[in-house]
């Protein structure tokens, strides 16, 4: 062994996000995007909403309908 130190806690692989779950809840986000239409195409989603994503997962998964839609009602 060359008796270098092995740095476990500085990973070259990013976690792996599965884009097809909300970054809040991991529910399911039903994105339609790749197919050329979303849900969230028609809706807004507040940016108050949106900065409460991990930085990590931020442009990376969409918010699902169900988080946005709690978030609406809350802050009605």
């Amino acid at each position: 062994m060359s008796g270098e130190a092995i740095d476990h806690n500085h990973d070259h692989h990013s976690e792996y996000i599965d884009e097809r779950r909300c970054p809040l809840c991991g529910r399911p986000n039903q994105c339609g995007a790749k197919e050329g239409d979303c849900w969230c195409f028609h809706t807004k989603v507040p940016d108050e909403l949106r900065s409460r994503i991990p930085e990590e997962r931020r442009g990376k998964a969409c918010i699902c309908r169900q988080c946005v839609e709690e978030f609406h009602k809350m802050s009605s």
